[in-house]
């Protein structure tokens, strides 16, 4: 359990479940108030290429999908309006677990990525703490 933050893997808190070279990770955050309601989900997939006593190397695909809905006052109309926007964003790349502590540790991940539905294509960067059960 943790937290993590990025442009393909979503922010929010964050659970990652590694039980082989394979694993998976989720990140949730939903705000919501009387005029923003505001959510982002990610589902990143995870392949680990080495192991080591401190630090590994892994392989994602990651997947974020972003929907925020406010209500602003528009002073042309005079009258308040709905602003809502939601796009997936999707990501490869490579990263690294580094153990600051025993049972700590902090992923820092890059790769490529689409944003917006598939209309950009830029490089992306994630990051996430963990503090393992």
């Amino acid at each position: 359990m943790g937290a993590g933050i990025g442009f393909t893997t979503g922010y929010g808190l964050s659970y990652r479940y590694t039980p082989s070279r394979f694993g998976f990770q989720v990140n949730f955050a939903p705000y919501k108030t009387s005029n923003v309601s505001r959510f982002s989900t990610g589902l990143t997939f995870l392949y680990r290429l080495t192991d080591g006593e401190k630090t590994s190397l892994y392989v994602y695909e990651a997947n974020h999908f972003y929907s925020n809905s406010e209500l602003v006052r528009d002073y042309n109309l005079n009258k308040d309006v709905r602003n809502e926007e939601a796009y997936f964003n999707n990501g490869i790349g490579f990263g690294v677990e580094i153990m600051v502590a025993s049972k700590i540790g902090l992923n820092l991940m890059t790769g490529y990525a689409s944003y917006k539905n598939f209309n950009e294509l830029n490089m992306t960067g994630e990051a996430a703490l963990y503090f393992k059960f």
